[in-house]
C-alpha cells in the first residue's frame, strides 16, 4: 500500500515538473557555430598605379575563408584569402592575391535570411595596398549545418596602387558547433 501511494505521489510530481519541449521549428540561426567558406567570385578592378594610365578588368577567383561567432549572438567574423584564377593580365595590374576580415550581421531567423558584411580589404600580390569593403547579401540555411549565400560588394585600397572593386560572389559555408 505504502510503495502505490509513494509512486502516486513521485508520478503526480512529475507531472507537475516543466519538461522540455522541442522547438516548433528546426533553429537555423548561427549562434555558437564556425566553419569554412568557398566562394566563387567574380570582380571588376580598376587599379590606378602611378605613372601608369588606370586599367580595369574582369577578375575570377576563389575566396577561401573561416568564419565564427564571437559574440553569442549569430553574427559572424570571416578571415578569408581570395586568388585569382589563371586568366590573361597584359598590363600586369590584376589583383592575384587578397587578405579580408570580415564581420557579417545577419538578419533573420528562418532559412531565409539577408546580410550586410563590412570589413577589411587588402590585395597583397602584385601590389600591396588596404582599404574598406562592404557588401549586401542573401543567405538560405536548409540546415544549421549548411548555408549557401550571394553577395555583391564594393572595396577599395589604397598603397601601391588604388584599387576600387566590385564584385559578385556565390558560396557555401558547412557549420561546425
Amino acid at each position: 500500500m505504502r510503495a502505490r501511494g509513494a509512486l502516486a505521489a513521485v508520478t503526480a510530481a512529475a507531472a507537475l515538473l516543466p519538461g522540455r519541449s522541442p522547438a516548433l521549428e528546426e533553429r537555423t540561426d548561427h549562434r555558437d557555430t564556425f566553419g569554412p567558406v568557398l566562394e566563387l567570385v567574380v570582380a571588376r578592378d580598376a587599379v590606378a598605379i602611378p605613372g601608369q594610365p588606370t586599367a580595369s578588368a574582369w577578375r575570377p577567383a576563389l575566396r577561401l575563408a573561416f568564419g565564427f561567432d564571437a559574440t553569442g549572438d549569430g553574427d559572424e567574423i570571416f578571415l578569408g584569402a581570395q586568388g585569382s584564377l589563371p586568366g590573361e593580365d597584359p598590363g600586369n595590374t590584376r589583383v592575384i592575391l587578397a587578405l579580408d576580415a570580415r564581420y557579417r550581421g545577419t538578419f533573420g531567423a528562418d532559412a531565409w535570411k539577408t546580410f550586410f558584411e563590412a570589413g577589411l580589404w587588402a590585395p597583397v600580390a602584385p601590389r600591396l595596398a588596404a582599404g574598406p569593403m562592404v557588401g549586401l547579401g542573401l543567405l538560405w540555411d536548409p540546415s544549421r549545418a549548411l548555408g549557401f549565400h550571394v553577395v555583391a560588394s564594393f572595396a577599395t585600397a589604397f598603397g601601391q596602387a588604388r584599387i576600387a572593386s566590385f564584385s559578385a560572389s556565390l558560396g557555401a559555408q558547412i557549420r561546425f558547433e
